[in-house]
C-alpha cells in the first residue's frame, strides 16, 4: 500500500513538472511539433499548391471577392489563403475571432476570421503561420456594412447579408498551421493616415497620449456592458491627430488606469461594432508603453504665410477654379459646387450614386505650389459625407506632374496621411484633416483629391470638400 502511494506521488510530481513546463502565467504555448497528422495534411496542401491543384491567393485579392454590405460570397473554387496571426484572446479582448495579415513585417492587407473557439490563442498563437482552405467557407461581414471583411463558416439564419462562425468541425477541415511562429514587426503609421486598407493589420504609433480629461479613468467605462472607446492622440508639428482605442468589458485589463504619460502603442486596426469608425484593439497593455513625457505641438498662428486658400464660395456648377483641374478619369461625374444647408457655406461635392457608370474616378487638383520659398508647409482641409459607403476619397501629392490633363495618370502621386471623414460620421459634421506636413517635398507640388466610386444604386458614395489651405513659415 505504501509502495502504491509512493508511485502515485511520483506520478503527481512528474505531471506537475510537465504541466509547469508547458504553462507560464496561464499562457499555454503551442508546441512547434504539430503532430504527424497535421504536418502531413499541411505537406499535402503545399504540394497541391506547388502542382497548381490549389490556388494560393493573397489576402488583398481575397478581400476583392466581396463588396461591403452585400450578400456573403461562398468560395466554390480551390483557393488557399495564408497569413500570420496578429491578435490574441489571452487577455479577453477578443472573442471567438482572430486577425491575420499577409506578412510578419510591412503587411499590405489583413483579414478577420470568426471561429467557434474560445481561447483560440492556444491553437492560433500570435505570429503563427496559418493556411486556410476556403472552398465551402464564406467571405462577408458579421455585421452587414461594417467594412470588416471576414472569413466565416455559414450565412446567418436571421440575416442573409451576414456570416457566422466557422464551426469547430470546419476548423479541423479547413485550417492548417505550419510550424512557423514568426516575430510580428508592427507597421509604423500615422493616426491621421490610417484608412480601411489598414484593417486587420498590426500597427505601431509613436508620440501618442490620452487626452488630459481622461486622467484617472480606466480602459473601460464601468457603466458599459460591452465595449468602451477612449480617444488617443498623437502630436503633429501643428495640432493633433486622434483615433479611438476600443476595449471589451471582458478584457482582463478593463479596469486598469489609462497611462498619463506619452509614448507608443501597438494594436490591431479594426472598426467599432457598427462600422462607423476605425478603432485600435489591444492584445494586452504590454503593447502600451506610455511612461515618457507628453509631446507638444505648435499652433496655426505660428505659420503666417498662406500658400493656398480655397473655400469654393464663388463656385457654381462644375468646380472651375483658376489653374485647378477637375478631371474625369473614368465615368461621367465631376466635382461640383454644393451649398451645405447647415453651415450655410458652399463646398465641392462628388458622388457616383445612380450615375449608371460601372466605375467613377474623378480628380480635383490644385494649382502648383512652390515649396522652395518657405521652410515648413502644412496642408489642411475639411471633409463631410452623405454616406460615403461604396466609395473612397484620398489626398495625393505630386512634384513631377507637368500640369497637363494628359499627364495626370503617368505622374507620380503619393498618398498623404490626412484624416478623411468616416462612413459613419453624421452628415452634418465636417472633419478636419489634421495638418499634413509637406516639408519633405520640394519644387512645385500639386495636391489632388481623388475620388473612386461606382453607380450602384444601393450605395450613395458621396463626399464633400471645403476650406483647403496650405500654411507655411
Amino acid at each position: 500500500m505504501k509502495r502504491n502511494k509512493k508511485i502515485i506521488l511520483v506520478l503527481i510530481l512528474v505531471i506537475s513538472v510537465f504541466f509547469t513546463a508547458c504553462v507560464e502565467d496561464n499562457d499555454f504555448t503551442v508546441p512547434e511539433n504539430l503532430g504527424v497528422e497535421e504536418n502531413e495534411k499541411l505537406a499535402a496542401i503545399l504540394d497541391s499548391i506547388q502542382n497548381n491543384q490549389l490556388e494560393l491567393k493573397s489576402i488583398k485579392d481575397l478581400k476583392k471577392l466581396y463588396n461591403s454590405g452585400t450578400t456573403p460570397t461562398k468560395i466554390v473554387s480551390n483557393i488557399i489563403v495564408k497569413g500570420y496571426v496578429i491578435s490574441s484572446d489571452a487577455k479577453g479582448n477578443y472573442f471567438r475571432e482572430f486577425y491575420m495579415q499577409d506578412a510578419p513585417e510591412n503587411p499590405t492587407a489583413g483579414i478577420k476570421i470568426t471561429i467557434n473557439l474560445n481561447n483560440s490563442y492556444n491553437k492560433f498563437n500570435y505570429g503563427r503561420e496559418v493556411y486556410i482552405r476556403l472552398k465551402g467557407l464564406y467571405i462577408g461581414e458579421i455585421n452587414s456594412g461594417d467594412g470588416v471583411i471576414t472569413i466565416g463558416g455559414k450565412v446567418s439564419a436571421t440575416d442573409e447579408k451576414e456570416i457566422q462562425n466557422v464551426s469547430s468541425k470546419q476548423i479541423d477541415a479547413h485550417f492548417y498551421r505550419s510550424e512557423k511562429t514568426e516575430t510580428i514587426v508592427p507597421k509604423l503609421v500615422s493616426l491621421a493616415g490610417l484608412n480601411a486598407s489598414d484593417i486587420g493589420t498590426f500597427i505601431t504609433v509613436t508620440n501618442v497620449l490620452f487626452p488630459a480629461n481622461l486622467s484617472g479613468k480606466a480602459y473601460v467605462d464601468p457603466t458599459e456592458d460591452f465595449d468602451t472607446q477612449r480617444k488617443i492622440q498623437t502630436c503633429q508639428t501643428v495640432g493633433y491627430a486622434d483615433l479611438l482605442v476600443e476595449t471589451s468589458s471582458f478584457a482582463s485589463f478593463a479596469n486598469e488606469a489609462l497611462p498619463v504619460g506619452g509614448g507608443t502603442i501597438n494594436a490591431v486596426v479594426s472598426k467599432d461594432y457598427n462600422g462607423n469608425f476605425l478603432v485600435l484593439v489591444l492584445n494586452s497593455t504590454e503593447d502600451v508603453v506610455m511612461s515618457g513625457d507628453r509631446c507638444t505641438t505648435q499652433t496655426e498662428t505660428d505659420f503666417k504665410t498662406i500658400l493656398l486658400e480655397e473655400n469654393f464660395d464663388t463656385s457654381s456648377g462644375e468646380i472651375k477654379v483658376a489653374d485647378w483641374l477637375n478631371y474625369r478619369q473614368e465615368g461621367t461625374k465631376s466635382w461640383r459646387s454644393y451649398t451645405d444647408t447647415y453651415s450655410q457655406s458652399k463646398a465641392a461635392r462628388i458622388g457616383s450614386s445612380n450615375s449608371g457608370d460601372a466605375s467613377t474616378i474623378t480628380w480635383l487638383i490644385t494649382k502648383g505650389i512652390n515649396l522652395d520659398a518657405t521652410t515648413e508647409e502644412f496642408l489642411s482641409f475639411e471633409t463631410s459625407n452623405s454616406f460615403a459607403n461604396g466609395s473612397n476619397l484620398e489626398v495625393l501629392i505630386s512634384t513631377d506632374w507637368n500640369g497637363v490633363e494628359a499627364g495626370v495618370i503617368s505622374a507620380t502621386w503619393s498618398v498623404l496621411p490626412a484624416k478623411i471623414v468616416a462612413d459613419g460620421e453624421g452628415f452634418k459634421n465636417w472633419i478636419h484633416s489634421t495638418y499634413v506636413n509637406l516639408s519633405n517635398y520640394s519644387g512645385t507640388a500639386f495636391i489632388a483629391f481623388k475620388y473612386t466610386g461606382n453607380g450602384n444604386v444601393g450605395l450613395d458614395g458621396t463626399y464633400e470638400l471645403d476650406n483647403i489651405t496650405i500654411i507655411a513659415k
